[in-house]
């Protein structure tokens, strides 16, 4: 129990340092920020680990952990799953078509949108655009007088995410 009440308390004070640099710093990399934080965040986990009571103060032998190790591995994995989750909430938010079409449809008081409606206000060119610079910004792309070409480490990334698509029957599309 130690170890997943010093990965809850870490996370908790990984998600208020990331609520308040993201509210008032506009961020143009947020991986490597998310990332960054969450790396910070880890030197937190393990002075928590030891401030909090043993499993064998707490708990009747029956219920503490087998050892030290055992516990303080069950704080991190917790840690790390909970940011694993957190970040594809976050890029969901951020960048999902369907929540942005949610969002529109649900402005609208009454008879809602038609579909060429929600294609003025959300634009397809406008969101492609923004993905692409997104893609040369972290250096999976290059782009030369309105040419687009992968780089070594978007092959790379291209290869892996082809053959998972193919091994799970996912299609082309994206």
């Amino acid at each position: 129990m130690q170890g997943l009440l010093a990965g809850l308390l870490t996370f908790s004070v990984y998600f208020a340092m990331q609520a308040v640099v993201f509210h008032w710093i506009t961020i143009a990399r947020r991986a490597v920020v998310l990332v960054g934080l969450w790396l910070l965040c880890l030197s937190v986990y393990a002075p928590l680990f030891r401030w909090i009571p043993e499993d064998d103060v707490i708990w009747p032998p029956p219920l503490a952990a087998p050892s030290d190790a055992v516990t303080f591995l069950s704080g991190i994995l917790l840690y790390f799953f909970l940011f694993m989750g957190y970040a594809q909430f976050v890029y969901m938010a951020e960048s999902s078509v369907g929540v942005r079409t949610l969002i529109e449809l649900h402005a609208e008081p009454e008879n809602g949108l038609t579909l060429n409606e929600l294609t003025h206000r959300y634009r397809y060119d406008w969101m492609l655009d923004r993905r692409l610079k997104r893609l040369v910004h972290s250096g999976y792309l290059v782009e030369d007088s309105g040419w687009y070409q992968t780089t070594t480490r978007g092959r790379i990334v291209v290869a892996i995410f082809s053959w998972c698509k193919g091994l799970l029957r996912l299609g082309p599309g994206g």
